[in-house]
């Protein structure tokens, strides 16, 4: 148990016993400190981790499932029930296509996803499989249960506040770990980068001897993904139509995501700003009233900020040209794009050899997320999967209606979120072990339900 274990472990206890909306809360807080775990298992080159949020997270259904069965109520509220029944669908699919290594029985070779190591191995069924499966139960019954949980208009205004707290705490983390890089005061790793598992040291990497920031997170491209998805909650600021915690804390929080994500070093960061311009602006001509020219105009203006902002800083920070440089210019050259790259041509191998299932839940390991599913699930579980994100993004956008406007505030922020999430993570990997995917996913699902007397604001709507 890690030092950090030894203190939230009683805290955890205390909660189920105690306080749902206590382990709730913090359940929310911890979903994007991916690096950050109760428990280490196994050594550190092939070990694994408990993160926090898991750990809470499974307090907090424990509780729920207490209660329920108290009541002997298990059902999915109808008003979210097409969503949830595609999620469950693609939890069959993954289920059943654990019956492909056991199939295969070895006569598969799988190759490893990095160029140069490790040796041919033959698929096999393994308890990794059935590890990999229960994460994916974890997380569907995580979305599932936070869309029902921020059914409530004042639950999910919380819930907002929540995850905008710890997205602003995990940036002024990020400006700490940079200033160590660049002063070479000592990276207090040991707070919140204590995971155990051998993907949890992305605080180490360094990008032409220039440290890169990982915050709390496992890699930088994680560290990117959780602003980049977050950064839509701060939009009603800049419209002046609503905020999450004031019109100025919203704006000084998307100041200083973007801040991080220009200097966060990943290419998902700069990919994810260009694909969230990209969405804004129909969502803008969709849920204001304001024309098609002005709709133009703003996601333009929000464009041109973002790219001024990283010109200048690239023109005058000499790190910062550096490491932008390095980012843009040299991933596919490096290391980690060439394996990138084969790890996705390995992967599309496995599919053309199985292409209705795949090879099973969890065995083979690809560098995005439409591979990756179409090797491990197959045609059959990439559509599942794919119409699962459809249906809450079509629901969503459907029942956009800016006569609801306040009621828009929230469910254009996680429409653009999800929408974000997804299509950032095409270009990365499948966000199975991490808390905010689930936790985002469940928060659009908690919108897509359309009611004609929902007029509640799920952002506050005042200007202060």
């Amino acid at each position: 148990m890690t030092l950090l274990g030894y203190i939230l472990l009683p805290v955890g206890l205390a909660g189920l016993f105690f306080s749902k909306k206590w382990l709730y809360r913090l359940f929310v807080f911890w979903t994007l400190f991916s690096a950050t775990s109760v428990v280490n298992v196994g050594d550190p080159d092939s070990g694994s981790a408990l993160q926090v949020w898991m750990f809470f997270g499974f307090l907090w259904i424990l509780r729920l499932l207490m209660e329920n069965a108290m009541t002997l109520s298990f059902s999915i509220d109808r008003r979210i029930l097409p969503p949830c029944l595609w999620l469950l669908a693609f939890l069959f699919v993954a289920l059943f296509s654990l019956f492909m290594p056991i199939y295969i029985d070895g006569t598969l070779a799988i190759t490893s996803p990095f160029l140069g190591t490790d040796p041919d191995t033959p698929l096999y069924f393994t308890s990794h499989n059935a590890t990999q499966f229960l994460y994916l139960v974890f997380g569907v019954a995580i979305a599932i249960c936070v869309a029902h949980s921020n059914m409530r208009d004042e639950v999910r205004h919380e819930t907002e506040k929540i995850i905008l707290l710890s997205a602003l705490f995990i940036s002024v983390w990020g400006v700490l770990q940079f200033v160590c890089n660049l002063t070479g005061i000592p990276y207090p790793d040991f707070i919140f980068n204590n995971s155990g598992s051998s993907s949890g040291k992305g605080f180490l990497e360094t990008l032409s001897g220039i440290g890169r920031l990982s915050s709390v997170t496992l890699e930088p491209s994680v560290f990117a993904q959780d602003l980049i998805t977050l950064l839509p909650l701060t939009l009603p600021a800049w419209l002046k139509t609503g905020s999450v915690f004031s019109l100025s804390i919203d704006r000084y929080c998307a100041v200083l995501f973007v801040a991080m994500l220009i200097l966060s070093t990943s290419s998902t960061a700069y990919v994810g700003l260009v694909i969230l311009a990209l969405v804004l602006w129909p969502l803008l001509v969709r849920t204001s009233s304001i024309s098609v020219a002005k709709a133009s105009k703003y996601a333009a203006l929000a464009v041109v900020a973002t790219v001024s902002v990283g010109t200048a800083a690239a023109l005058s920070i000499p790190i910062v040209r550096n490491v932008v440089q390095m980012a843009l210019l040299n991933k596919f050259t490096s290391g980690s794009g060439l394996d990138r790259i084969f790890s996705i041509r390995v992967a599309f191998g496995y599919f053309q050899q199985f292409p209705i299932l795949g090879i099973g839940w969890g065995s083979a390991t690809s560098h995005d997320l439409i591979v990756k599913l179409l090797s491990n699930v197959g045609i059959i579980g990439t559509f599942t999967f794919l119409g699962a994100m459809y249906c809450v993004m079509h629901a969503n956008w459907r029942v956009l209606d800016s006569s609801a406007f306040p009621l828009n505030l929230s469910r254009s922020a996680w429409f653009l979120s999800l929408t974000v999430f997804v299509f950032t993570s095409i270009f990365s990997a499948f966000p199975l072990a991490f808390g905010n995917f689930w936790l985002v996913l469940g928060m659009a699902i908690s919108t897509s339900w359309a009611e004609e007397t929902a007029q509640a604001p799920l952002l506050t709507s005042r200007n202060g």
